[in-house]
């Protein structure tokens, strides 16, 4: 059996993919962007060059960004805790839950990166705060670490005190402790996929 450092692709193979992903990526985004543009026009949707790009950012970031950023949380989560992929552990009913919070998460994206008016709000209050560089680091990461426990909080409680009853032999511990780990990874990785969605509308808002 094949070890995990015998499945890691070689430098040669990652510069590939990315110049692949770079030279598709690009020309796709721009053929995107300027679809989306005729096709606004087309509506009679009056909406500018640059809300399109930023709308089209940030559907990027709901549907793209976000489930691949919760994949990479939830393998994180996985190797430092031992508990395994997981999704075996899942009954039917919880995959179908974890799918809509998945779905609901996108939508939820798109709405809050999408509109001009959010960035243009928060734009306004970060100049108004007038922080440096290092100090604005710093308030995003605080304000970030309580929007994950906000998100998780109310399940990661009730599943760790659950699981802390059960015997460590138990196959509900299991469970638990996997729908814990899901948890954690969900709220981390729409955590990291809002904050950089609207870095990006701010950034769209303030440069394009």
């Amino acid at each position: 059996m094949s070890s995990r450092g015998d499945r890691t692709q070689s430098p040669a193979v990652q510069i590939t993919i990315v110049v692949l992903a770079v030279g598709v990526g690009v020309p796709v985004g721009i053929g995107t962007w300027i679809g989306g543009i005729l096709l606004t026009e087309n509506l009679g949707v009056r909406m500018s060059p640059e809300q399109v790009f930023a709308w089209i950012i940030a559907a990027l970031v709901g549907v793209v960004l976000w489930p691949l950023s919760l994949r990479g949380a939830r393998r994180a989560f996985s190797n430092a805790t031992g508990t395994g992929p997981g999704n075996a552990a899942a009954s039917r009913g919880e995959r179908t839950l974890r799918a809509l919070v998945v779905t609901v998460g996108a939508v939820a994206l798109v709405a809050l990166c999408g509109p001009r008016e959010t960035a243009s709000t928060l734009a306004t209050v970060w100049e108004a705060l007038a922080i440096g560089r290092r100090e604005s680091g710093l308030l995003i990461q605080f304000l970030s670490l309580v929007l994950v426990a906000i998100l998780a909080a109310p399940v990661v409680f009730f599943t760790h005190r659950a699981a802390k009853m059960l015997s460590p032999g138990d196959p509900r511990r299991r469970v638990l402790q996997e729908r814990e780990a899901w948890t954690l990874a969900a709220a981390t990785a729409w955590t990291v996929s809002l904050m950089l969605g609207l870095s990006l509308a701010i950034a769209i808002l303030l440069w394009l």
